[in-house]
Parts: structure tokens; C-alpha cells; sequence
């Protein structure tokens, strides 16, 4: 995900008040004493698609109002990135977080291991607190840090500069040692420090905004780029997994995932997007599962264009993608628009014609599916989930039962119909239930604790 802003500034900020450190450590430690809650995101809502875009810009340069308010989509006022429903922290709004530029030069000390955490914390208390000012926030918080991944293993190409700073640092400690050593002791120095920073800037989030729910943009990650594979399936590469299970203490500590589904454009036209987007979040149940909590909320982040383009999806796309998640049991998914989609006018008038026509029909169609599936199957108290022996089911409405109509005067689309005996038993066959917190059964019947 790329920012709104491209402006970075590479100065460091102004020095902190060292009486913050003790109280972000007493935040700290409270912390632990309190879990939240795994109840949807919108009551009785049991898939969620949240608007994240700027799209506010073209109201005001150009006249063109996408109003997605007239769907099932929760926009921040102004349909900005920040608001009570989601806030986004790019690198350059949270703490000092430390990285290369692409012509090498190391900011706020370049690698994590080289650069001060108390710093940072102290420096991201105060951006938190403005960022997020109602202490009672319980929307989305996305940290995007993409300049390095907490794997050694994981920093490839232009992240390799990571790993080769890193051994340079210990080289220069150690001149001595042989290359194994270097290559241990820099590898060991690295992840452990992007374990402290990843998880005490969560820490801290949840400790300031406790019901928030917290999380990396585009992690856990699949790595399934191998479009042009004759034979491709859309599963993790050999090794990924045992990857991904190494981060658990990542999963551990995320109140929700959020992994990336941007179709690139090589799978247009290839009929390939639904078997990627299908291990990319499943590879985010997986690790929840492993990480010993299955409820975690699992929110997809998803674009209306093929990535880094201006066309559009085709309605089969988001089945592929949207559609997708549902059927898995994601709690939503966040709907992410580039800046430079929206630079132009007639950009902007795209964007409000396939909100009207495609989009907004598909989103009211995805998530009363999920609804009445919710209903029908799991008493309203869980989500459906799809059964592994139906891969291809979606939680799309059966158009023999429903239609969806225009309000008339220009109103916001209405779904009219109602379940039909076959349509409840197919979801029956298809799908099974994953209850909220607190509730139990096949159906999701029985409540209590446990």
C-alpha cells in the first residue's frame, strides 16, 4: 500500500520529554491484563467493507460525489484515511521508524538493531494520542512499515540492503569472524530487534487505544507471485509457512490481521485471481489458528483496480476477491483507492460510475449474503464459513430469490426478497458456522464462558 502523501521528511523530530518513558511502560504492563472483543465490527454485521480512500478530493476539486454512504461501507467523515473508524499510520506518522532510501542513506539509524526503540515509543506516544484522540476508538488501526520484513529470509531484492548493512555492523564488531559467525550473529541481531520494534509499537497502541483493533498492513504474507507457472495453484511457496509460524509472537500479538489481496495486473484475464486471493487468506486463518487464537479478525486489504492501474475489476474479480473473503469468514475487508486514482476529474467520475453500477450492487449483494447467512445458519450469534469440501461456494444471493432495485428518486439501493427453503439448505452444505467470542454450537446456540 502506498501512502497518500509522497512527501517524507527526513529530518528526526524534536526531542522528547523523557518523563514519557515511564508512562508508556506503565501502559505497557497494564496491557496484559486485558483482551478484546471479537465481536463484528458493525453490530449484527458479520461482513464488513470498509471504504479507505480520499475519494472526499474529488467532491471538492472537481464536483464528482462517489457517495458510498448509500452502501453497506463504513467511511470515516470525509472519507478520509484518518477518522473514528480507521486510522493509518505510514512510516513517516509513527514514532522513527528506521530504513534506507533508495539511494542508500540510512534514516533514523537505517536498521532496527541501530536504532533507539525507546525513542521511537516515546515519539509514537504523542503521534498515537493526536492521531487517535477519542480514547474509546474501537476501529481499525493499520501500521504500514513495508521497508523491511521482521525474516531475515524475507528480505529479498531491494530489501536485501538490510541484510547486507546488517552484516556489515557486525563485521565491523567483529572483524575476526568468520563468515557462518557474521552471517548467525547478524541474522539473530536483526529479527530480534524487528520482534521489539514490531511488538512494542502495538503494545503501545493498544495499551493508549485498547479497543482499536491493531495490526501490520499486508502481514501475514503468502508470497504466491508465480503467476506464470503453468501448474499454478495459488499456494504459499515450500518454506513460506514455516516462515509465517516463526512470527507468531506478530499473530500473538495483533488484534486483527490484515492481509493484502491486490491483484496484480499479470493474473487479468488468466482466471488465477481466486486461487490467490484463496491462500492468501487462508494463510491468515492458518496463522491465527497457530497462533492459538482463531477468532482473530481477518480483514483483507483490497482495491477496485488491477494494482498500480485504472481498470477497474470486473464483477468476476471481486467474486474473486471480495467475495472470497467472505466465504472464508473474514470480518470485512478494507477497500484501499491510490491517490493517483483519483488526480482527475475523469478519474474521479470513474470511480462514482462503478461505485454506482458495479461496486455498490456487489458489496449490498456480499454482505447480506453473509448476513442471512448469519441468520439462517449460526443464530446471529457467528459467521459462515465455507466448508473445505465446496472451494468454489460463495456467499453471492441465489438471484431467483433476490433482486436488488434503486430507491426511486435516486435513493439508496434496496435488496428485496427473502431465503427460500433450497437456498437455507444449500448454505447448510456449503458453509458451517465459526461462532462470535462467548457463543458455542454448531449453530452458535449456546452461550456462556469458556
Amino acid at each position: 500500500m502506498r501512502p497518500f502523501s509522497p512527501e517524507v521528511s527526513l529530518e528526526p523530530p524534536c526531542a522528547m520529554a523523557v518523563h514519557l518513558l515511564p508512562i508508556y511502560a506503565l501502559f505497557l504492563t497494564l496491557l496484559d491484563k486485558t483482551q478484546g472483543s471479537r465481536s463484528p465490527m458493525v453490530p449484527n454485521q458479520p461482513f464488513t467493507t470498509i471504504w479507505n480512500a480520499n475519494t472526499q478530493w474529488c467532491l471538492e476539486k472537481y464536483g464528482v460525489d462517489v457517495d458510498v454512504s448509500v452502501f453497506d461501507v463504513v467511511a470515516n467523515p470525509g472519507q478520509t484515511f484518518r477518522g473514528p473508524d480507521m486510522t493509518i499510520f505510514y512510516s513517516y506518522q509513527l514514532g522513527t521508524y528506521p530504513y534506507y532510501t533508495s539511494a542508500g542513506e540510512p534514516v533514523f539509524g537505517g536498521l532496527p538493531q541501530n536504532a533507539s526503540l525507546d525513542t521511537h515509543l516515546a515519539h509514537s506516544f504523542q503521534d498515537i494520542l493526536a492521531a487517535i484522540p477519542a480514547s474509546d476508538f474501537s476501529g481499525l488501526a493499520v501500521i504500514d512499515w513495508e521497508a523491511w520484513r521482521p525474516r531475515w529470509a524475507f528480505n529479498w531484492d531491494a530489501k536485501d540492503i538490510y541484510r547486507q548493512r546488517s552484516r556489515s555492523l557486525v563485521q565491523a564488531q567483529h572483524p575476526d569472524w568468520p563468515a557462518p559467525w557474521v552471517e548467525a550473529a547478524a541474522r539473530d541481531q536483526f529479527q530480534e530487534a524487528a520482534q521489539a520494534w514490531m511488538a512494542g509499537t502495538l503494545k503501545l497502541g493498544q495499551a493508549l487505544r485498547p479497543r482499536g483493533l491493531w495490526g501490520f498492513y499486508g502481514f501475514p504474507d503468502c508470497y504466491n507471485y508465480d503467476f506464470l507457472s503453468p501448474n499454478y495453484t495459488g499456494q504459499c511457496p515450500p518454506g513460506i509457512c514455516a516462515q509465517n509460524d516463526q512470527l507468531g509472537w506478530l499473530w500473538g500479538q495483533s488484534r486483527a490481521l490484515y492481509p493484502s489481496i491486490y491483484m496484480p495486473t499479470e493474473l487479468e484475464g488468466t482466471g488465477k485471481g481466486q486461487v490467490y486471493v484463496r491462500h492468501r487468506v487462508g494463510e491468515a486463518f492458518r496463522v491465527a489458528v497457530g497462533a492459538g487464537d482463531p477468532d482473530l479478525p481477518v480483514l483483507p486489504y483490497a482495491q477496485i483496480f488491477y494494482d498500480g492501474t485504472n481498470r477497474s475489476l470486473p464483477l468476476d474479480e471481486l467474486e474473486h476477491s471480495l467475495g472470497e473473503s467472505a466465504a472464508q469468514g473474514a470480518a470485512g475487508v478494507v477497500l484501499w483507492v491510490s491517490w493517483e486514482n483519483t488526480r482527475t476529474k475523469e478519474s474521479c467520475q470513474a470511480i462514482k460510475e462503478y461505485v454506482d453500477t458495479t461496486l455498490g450492487p456487489f458489496v449490498l449483494n456480499v454482505t447480506s449474503g453473509a448476513l442471512l447467512c448469519s441468520q439462517a445458519l449460526c443464530s446471529g450469534h457467528g459467521r459462515c464459513a465455507r466448508r473445505p469440501s465446496h472451494p468454489e461456494a460463495l456467499l453471492i444471493l441465489n438471484p431467483t430469490s433476490f433482486s436488488i432495485q434503486p430507491t426511486p428518486g435516486g435513493g439508496p439501493l434496496t435488496l428485496q426478497g427473502a431465503l427460500s427453503l433450497e437456498d437455507r439448505m444449500q448454505m447448510a452444505v456449503e458453509f458451517k458456522c465459526r461462532c462470535y467470542r462467548g457463543w458455542k454450537g454448531a449453530w452458535c446456540e449456546k452461550q456462556g464462558t469458556w
